[in-house]
């Protein structure tokens, strides 16, 4: 039996039995992993308030001996991110950040970059930055790390480059763009509509750095054709629904 100490980020928990929870974290030296938190449910001292949503918190876990679960010994609770749980919007935004962590990565399978990501996702909800810019970045930048970058260059169909008097879809089956008379003859016109503007700012905010991220606004247009384009691309790639998003329209908070 090992023990792992690491700083990790709740993104799921679930009650198990009359006293435990079960809690999925995504580790900055492990990846994603699963723990048993015994006795959370009545603790009083040692995992009260640190076993919420997208806390960040240094753990020390021990690994099972005929299990792949771990056992949480200790939490110290890093940050709590106190401002998303104030506001109903940022909390389903970090909810729907955690829940895109837990879909799309895998068991022991560390990823510094996304990690980082992650953090860097929290903190700019948690300081006020807007919703739905902060989790349209966070989406696109996953992407991007997990080898499903946007090609905005060109149609992928016919190379036709990209013109002011051009309209533009993007196909999910070809992970790009795609011009109108391509779509045509593919029958994708319900694939989502991509201004000019959009395209451009999709494109920095593929290339820029974090630290210049949060500077890049996007246009109410442009967010809302990015949002319709976010919510056709990943549950095509993951071949199901991501139930937040569903929040974030129950609450008005889509463009």
């Amino acid at each position: 039996m090992a023990l792992l100490h690491t700083p990790s980020v709740v993104i799921h928990v679930t009650d198990y039995g009359e006293s435990d929870k079960i809690v999925t974290l995504y580790t900055l030296k492990y990846g994603k992993a699963v723990a048993i938190a015994k006795g959370a449910k009545r603790s009083k001292k040692r995992f009260v308030n640190k076993l919420e949503y997208f806390s960040l918190l240094d753990i020390l876990a021990a690994t099972g001996k005929y299990s792949s679960l771990l056992r949480i010994d200790q939490a110290e609770l890093v940050n709590p991110f106190p401002s998303l749980r104030k506001s109903v919007d940022r909390y389903i935004g970090a909810m729907l950040i955690c829940e895109l962590m837990r879909l799309w990565t895998r068991e022991n399978d560390c990823d510094e970059l996304l990690y980082n990501l992650l953090i860097w996702s929290l903190e700019k909800l948690d300081c006020g930055q807007s919703v739905i810019d902060t989790i349209i970045f966070f989406q696109l930048r996953m992407l991007k790390l997990l080898g499903y970058q946007l090609s905005l260059s060109a149609c992928v169909s016919c190379g036709s480059e990209l013109s002011a008097a051009s309209s533009f879809l993007f196909n999910p089956a070809q992970n790009g763009l795609v011009c109108k008379r391509c779509t045509s003859f593919k029958g994708g016109s319900h694939f989502p509509l991509l201004s000019m503007n959009t395209i451009k700012t999709l494109e920095m905010a593929q290339t820029l750095s974090l630290e210049k991220l949060s500077r890049l606004k996007f246009a109410n247009q442009s967010a809302r054709e990015t949002v319709s384009l976010l919510r056709t691309y990943i549950p095509y790639l993951l071949q199901k629904d991501v139930h937040s998003w569903k929040q974030l329209e129950a609450i008005r908070m889509l463009p």
